[in-house]
């Protein structure tokens, strides 16, 4: 654009004849030098798809000896960085992050002061792709500076595969760290020699690591400090010392340690006369102690969850504004808590949720119940009664039918009541006493609801039957239901090869969800039938349960116990309705079977 001097010479003349005509050449001017000042992206044409390329690096790629305190990386384009934080690694680590920057086409490292680093080591920086052009966000791929403070760069390598070891997920970001010492406590102390970050596939691989043994120690480094901190974080080791010279993929188990010590996580009181308790671990002797108040026998009612990691805490009649309760463990005090007590008035007219005797059933909207298995009310406090002679009816919807009256004996109902853990999960069941073998509503010991398929059925129970803990009574229950065709359902038949065991082992089928649909104790090879199963996708899952307490038991790092080896079939097992599936299983002591 050709404007030097025929404009300089141009402006004078006007400007003396006119200053509002001068203003406006020079705002049109100043304009178009302006435009032609900009970087413009040109239109059109093949989008950039070229990574930034490195044209000189200060001090060399690969440099030995290295013993500046700065690095100077220059490209041949502009560049940036993104997400920096997350993506930058340096193996060993320093006790300082370097400061990094981008200047126009240059990367410039500058580390810290009160950072030394180690004699005749290889560093390698890993930026990830972090590092990007400005125009298009190409990143360079993994991008590495390496140097070494000897004469020579290592080139002895790592890989390998950590998984969760109850159930193989793998995760991203997990910290995989060497020691060149081999004690116990140096995990809880000191940074790692190397280390490397695992990929979502949970895959791994340290590089430039000086030839000899280490001590490998995964972990969920849930502060960034390159040190495990107890229970509080998830922990993988090798028991023996890994020479890295040896070419082979290792595969290591995560586990988290038991918790050492009991504590109280949450404690929840939004109602009126119920508290629930979390706990970080099962509670096996705990005590709830109130201190300003005594109830009277009968208004307190504890209600622990299965594995005793929980615990609901009833209670009834109090007359104080506040109370104030000591929680114990055994002989050790664990915490006091105070609550501005919620009356009973108030919870009743609560907007939100009014205090009601809520009944929920285990069908799950479908109205329908398996064969095999059994229906159940569930109530949203615990009953303390039941009426007797209540006229609560069963009958089968078809003609000529007989239908008959249920037994609700208020003598039995500490043998029909199950008060479990959780809100909506207070347990009643019923029986019907004139037909055991042929059970609908099972009782406490029973799991058979009925063999008689596509059976159409009607429940009635009328209002204030149940009285719950707070004295409220139930509303009309009445649900129609009916039981599967048994055409509905698939069948396995597994036959099972196992090495003989050093205890026993669990065999377990699993949904989708990975719940547990059935579950087998097993100690030699055996046949195992699987019937009345849902048409769906299913999975086979094995654990060796060394100890025989019926569960998957994690490790201890210091005590040097892995977790328990768990065993997944080798893909998923499809379910069809009227169908009868053969599989044979042959498990060895390899976790890849």
């Amino acid at each position: 654009m050709k404007t030097d001097k025929h404009i300089v010479n141009f402006l004078p003349y006007y400007s003396s004849k006119n200053a509002v005509l001068t203003s406006a050449v020079f705002l049109v001017l100043s304009f178009l030098l302006s435009s032609c000042a900009q970087v413009v992206t040109p239109g059109g044409g093949k989008k950039d798809t070229t990574p930034p390329k490195v044209v000189k690096y200060s001090p060399d790629s690969a440099q030995v000896n290295f013993n500046t305190k700065s690095v100077l990386i220059t490209f041949d384009e502009f560049i940036q960085l993104k997400d920096l934080t997350n993506q930058l690694i340096v193996s060993p680590p320093l006790n300082n992050t370097p400061d990094i920057t981008v200047k126009n086409k240059t990367l410039s490292v500058v580390f810290d002061k009160k950072d030394t680093l180690k004699p005749n080591t290889t560093y390698c920086i890993s930026f990830g792709n972090a590092v990007q052009d400005m125009t298009e966000n190409n990143p360079v791929d993994n991008f590495k500076y390496i140097f070494s403070t000897g004469n020579l760069i290592d080139s002895c390598s790592l890989k390998g595969k950590v998984e969760n070891g109850f159930n193989h997920t793998t995760e991203k970001g997990l910290m995989v760290m060497l020691y060149a010492r081999f004690t116990d406590s140096i995990v809880f102390k000191s940074l790692p020699d190397y280390f490397a970050k695992t990929k979502d596939d949970g895959s791994f691989q340290i590089n430039n690591i000086k030839e000899g043994k280490y001590k490998l120690v995964v972990l969920k480094d849930a502060n960034a400090n390159y040190k495990y901190d107890g229970d509080a974080e998830s922990i993988g080791f090798i028991d023996a010392p890994v020479d890295v010279t040896e070419k082979k993929s290792l595969l290591i188990d995560l586990f988290q340690e038991p918790a050492k010590k009991l504590h109280l996580k949450k404690a929840t009181y939004d109602t009126y006369g119920r508290i629930v308790f979390v706990f970080n671990k099962s509670a096996d002797s705990l005590e709830i102690n109130p201190i300003n108040f005594t109830f009277k026998k009968g208004d307190v009612l504890l209600d622990y969850s299965k594995n005793k990691d929980s615990l609901t805490y009833w209670f009834r009649n109090i007359d104080k504004d506040i109370l104030k309760l000591q929680l114990k463990n055994g002989s050790k005090v664990i915490d006091t808590l105070e609550y501005k007590i919620i009356t009973k008035e108030e919870a009743l007219k609560s907007k939100k949720r009014p205090l009601k005797l809520y009944v929920v059933n285990n069908l799950n909207g479908s109205q329908s119940v398996d064969l095999n298995s059994e229906l159940c009310l569930q109530f949203s406090q615990p009953i303390d009664s039941i009426a007797k002679s209540a006229g609560a009816e069963l009958k089968e919807n078809t003609p000529n039918a007989k239908h008959f009256e249920l037994s609700l004996d208020d003598n039995e109902i500490h043998k029909r009541v199950k008060i479990a853990s959780l809100v909506y999960d207070s347990t009643m069941v019923i029986a019907d006493p004139a037909n055991p073998e042929n059970v609908l509503i099972p009782g406490h010991y029973k799991t058979v609801i009925t063999s008689k398929e596509n059976a159409k059925y009607q429940l009635f129970i009328p209002p204030a039957t149940f009285t719950d803990f707070f004295g409220l009574k139930n509303d009309t229950i009445k649900m129609d239901f009916k039981t599967q065709e048994e055409k509905f359902y698939g069948t396995v038949k597994l036959k099972l090869s196992i090495p003989a065991p050093k205890g026993q082992y669990i065999v377990q089928l699993l949904d989708d969800k990975e719940s547990v649909v059935r579950y087998s104790f097993v100690k030699a090879d055996e046949e195992i039938y699987y019937e009345f199963l849902h048409p769906q996708q299913y999975k086979l899952k094995i654990i060796y349960d060394e100890n025989e307490n019926g569960k998957w038991d994690t490790g201890n790092y210091l005590q040097k116990i892995q977790p328990e080896k768990v065993i997944y079939y080798d893909g998923s097992i499809n379910i069809r309705s009227n169908w009868d599936l053969d599989l044979e299983w042959k498990v060895t002591e390899d976790k890849k079977d």
